[in-house]
Order: structure tokens, then C-alpha cells, then sequence
């Protein structure tokens, strides 16, 4: 059972390295403006991050991902606040 447990642990410190490193990597990558019509090469998304409000309207928003070819990308653009789908 011990044996158990310790895998576990090692897994999840491995599993917290990996997305720490990430995190860090997305970072100091220079994000790119999104605009109308641009082609996106979304492999898997990392994390999105938003500006908080309290107020249903427009925020700064940037998405952090990885593309097809395994780059590591950031992209900044704007969006209804996450409380917006609060409204009616």
C-alpha cells in the first residue's frame, strides 16, 4: 500500500513539474494580437486567462496554447466577462 501511495505522490509531483513549466514557459511568450479572419493553429489549449469584473462587458482576455507543431503560443483578445453568462 505504502508503495502505492509514494507512486502517486511522485506522479503528482511530476504531473505538478510539468505544468509549472508550462505555466512559466507561457509566460515570457510574447503574446500575439488577435484579429478578424486570422488563421488559428490550436492544437491544445494550456489556459485562458481574463481580467476580473464584477460588471457584464468587454475584457482583455489571453489564451495560452500549444500548435500543431508543438510551439508553445500566447493569444491576447477581448470577450464578454465570464459573468456576462450570468445575464439573461
Amino acid at each position: 500500500m505504502k508503495f502505492m501511495s509514494l507512486g502517486a505522490a511522485c506522479l503528482l509531483a511530476a504531473t505538478f513539474n510539468v505544468v509549472s513549466a508550462v505555466a512559466h514557459a507561457a509566460e515570457s511568450a510574447p503574446p500575439e494580437r488577435y484579429h478578424y479572419g486570422m488563421h488559428l493553429d490550436v492544437k491544445k489549449v494550456i489556459a485562458v486567462h481574463e481580467e476580473p469584473s464584477v460588471l457584464c462587458q468587454v475584457v482583455d482576455a489571453r489564451m495560452d496554447y500549444l500548435d500543431s507543431s508543438g510551439q508553445l503560443r500566447s493569444l491576447e483578445y477581448r470577450k464578454h466577462a465570464d459573468v456576462c453568462s450570468n445575464e439573461n
